[in-house]
């Protein structure tokens, strides 16, 4: 019987993902299957549940967002280190700056990977990574601000504004908004003047493009 080389099948490395966005998530894990170096062992959608899920899998590669609810990537990075992690970890996201790339650097991460990359670079990108290099990802500089403004506008923004601005993007009347939200026509006035003041934006052109970046 003929003997079968192991050396054919080289060993994947291990990999953990810890993304909110279900739809990223599930594409990263994809991409990462397909290749010959990567084996997804997990995937995290609430970042509460990342130390737990590390603890039980002990992933070589461990991929986290920055921007998450409850628990932001730099603080899953400080959980996961305070294990002891051996892991390489690697930020993955569209807002983080140069100020906030430093803070990653500063808890120990191996790389920041902006989420435009092509697949072929990610995948060198982490192969680089695993083999003992550091790789931090050039910015768009003028692209991650304009996103980030964005971002720190939402996060100025209450539960029940966003939900306004969910029904306001359909084209709704401010009438319509407090039927389908069963608020009263001035509740959905003061939500909006308040809205309005907390964005601070100069035309309605600036307030459509915000608008458009209100997922639902």
């Amino acid at each position: 019987m003929e003997q079968v080389s192991l050396s054919k099948y080289p060993i994947k490395t291990s990999v953990l993902i810890i993304d909110d966005h279900m739809l990223f998530n599930e594409g990263l894990s994809l991409i990462l299957k397909e290749s010959v170096s990567f084996e997804v062992i997990g995937q995290v959608y609430d970042s509460r549940e990342a130390q737990f899920e590390y603890h039980k899998l002990m992933p070589q590669l461990v991929l986290v967002d920055y921007n998450m609810p409850y628990l932001n990537g730099l603080e899953v990075v400080k959980q996961l280190k305070a294990q002891n992690s051996t892991s390489k970890i690697v930020v993955i996201s569209m807002y983080a700056d140069y100020r906030e790339i430093a803070k990653f650097k500063e808890v120990g991460v191996d790389g920041y990977i902006t989420k435009t990359i092509p697949p072929a670079e990610l995948i060198n990108a982490l192969e680089k990574i695993m083999a003992g290099e550091h790789v931090f990802s050039q910015l768009n500089e003028r692209k991650v601000v304009h996103q980030k403004d964005n971002f720190a506008l939402k996060n100025k923004l209450t539960k029940r504004e966003i939900e306004v601005l969910k029904v306001l993007k359909k084209g709704f009347t401010t009438e319509q908004i407090a039927q389908e939200l069963s608020l009263s026509f001035y509740t959905v006035e003061t939500h909006r003047k308040n809205i309005n003041h907390k964005l601070n934006l100069k035309t309605k052109k600036e307030f459509y493009d915000f608008l458009e970046t209100i997922e639902g």
